[in-house]
């Protein structure tokens, strides 16, 4: 079921998940939860000589300190920052907490429904080993029109995942600039021993930090919107940008305001709500957005 390394992968993210679940937990129950644990496939159990090394490990690999308090020889995790705050963790922790739930609930797999993500990902260990060690790769890309674009040479700096679709940003060569690639639109990538200069002041998350998606083409605005209904609950809950704050509330009405710029890929997600959400301003936006939507009324005409 498990190669080397995947067992020792899925034994790291097993132990931080469940003593971060736990809070703080005893060796002796950590020990039998590993006995039933759906990776110990091997039916082998947990000695405290293993656990340990297993601390190390996952401390040089996660940077997460797994610390016994005195006393009491309780385990728990001495900087969950270093989880909550750092993006790939949580995103480790959080996708190996459902595999874990889908494993442990095999027999009603039909009754679980999980959205697909393109094959794209077949090139996610080729890009992220090129951008380790600042390779310069090549592709040939069809973009969603049918074209083709063959040796296209670029400098991988980041990857991002966005509805179901994995990205790469990457430096044009030789326009320097950054564009998009979906991996599921990459036809053929070859990685070239050239390699590249990853710039010390650059970070994806400040090159995004005033946008929501993938375009990165227009510039920040203020925008304020108009929630309707049991819309201010689900964006108080699950809110579209960091930048969101409530700055009106009413039993009808919450008014959010956000820092972001107005790109395709934000459009799209407010038109998605459909009635329950307004443009209040800027009025160019606000306009923008109502043209748009007399266009798909027409439709209907």
């Amino acid at each position: 079921m498990w190669n080397m390394t995947d067992r020792l992968y899925a034994k790291y993210m097993w132990l931080i998940s469940t003593i971060y679940d736990a809070d703080k937990i005893s060796f002796e129950d950590i020990a039998r939860k590993w006995d039933n644990a759906y990776i110990n496939d091997l039916h082998q159990p947990l000695k405290p000589r293993t656990f340990h090394n297993h601390r190390h490990a996952i401390l040089m690999q996660f940077g997460v300190v797994i610390e016994c308090q005195r006393g009491s020889n309780l385990y728990y995790i001495d900087n969950p920052d270093a989880l909550e705050n750092d993006s790939i963790n949580q995103w480790l922790l959080d996708s190996f907490a459902v595999s874990n739930l889908l494993m442990d609930n095999r027999s009603i797999s039909d009754r679980i429904i999980l959205e697909d993500v393109p094959s794209g990902r077949y090139y996610l260990e080729i890009i992220t080993s090129a951008m380790r060690d600042n390779h310069q790769i090549v592709i040939d890309y069809e973009d969603f029109f049918g074209n083709t674009i063959q040796g296209l040479k670029i400098n991988p700096y980041f990857i991002r995942l966005f509805k179901r679709r994995w990205y790469v940003m990457a430096l044009v060569l030789p326009e320097k600039e950054i564009h998009r690639f979906g991996l599921d639109r990459i036809k053929h990538i070859e990685v070239l021993d050239a390699k590249f200069s990853y710039p010390k002041d650059f970070s994806p998350q400040d090159y995004y930090t005033d946008y929501y998606g993938v375009f990165h083409d227009e510039k920040p605005l203020t925008i304020r919107l108009k929630a309707y209904r049991e819309k201010p609950h689900y964006l108080r809950s699950l809110p579209l940008h960091h930048s969101q704050r409530e700055i009106e509330s009413k039993a009808e009405y919450a008014i959010f305001e956000y820092k972001i710029a107005p790109t395709y890929d934000f459009i799209q997600e407010i038109l998605s709500h459909g009635d329950q959400m307004e443009v209040l301003s800027p009025d160019a936006f606000r306009q923008q957005i109502k043209a748009i939507i007399q266009e798909m009324h027409d439709f209907y005409e």
